[in-house]
């Protein structure tokens, strides 16, 4: 599943693509892809806001956000600082204030 468009897709790769190693807007797509819509392992979360789908993996803290209303888009995907998890409390309470946000 792409991003909503080459030019969103582009932006979130200058600011994010370098930290997951990413060579190209076009790789960067695919590992975000994978981790949002692929299959999850015992350390990644999965929940939902009223139009979102988030995932976020404890051990390497990447967190993905992708819109479920059609049509299907990746919205965000990048390694969250570990000073903004321990500021939130954890792993945990991170991901569970990300589900309740309604400020977005």
């Amino acid at each position: 599943m792409p991003f909503a468009s080459p030019y969103k897709r582009d932006i979130h790769f200058s600011r994010h693509g370098a930290k997951f190693g990413a060579a190209t807007a076009e790789q960067y797509e695919q590992m975000a892809d994978e981790f949002l819509f692929g299959m999850m392992d015992h350390d990644t979360r999965e929940g939902f806001r009223i139009n979102d789908r988030l995932r976020f993996k404890d051990s390497n803290r990447h967190f993905g956000v992708a819109a479920i209303a059609a049509p299907e888009h990746i919205r965000t995907f990048y390694p969250v600082p570990a000073i903004k998890i321990t500021n939130r409390g954890g792993c945990a309470a991170f991901f569970t204030y990300e589900c309740g946000r309604e400020d977005l």
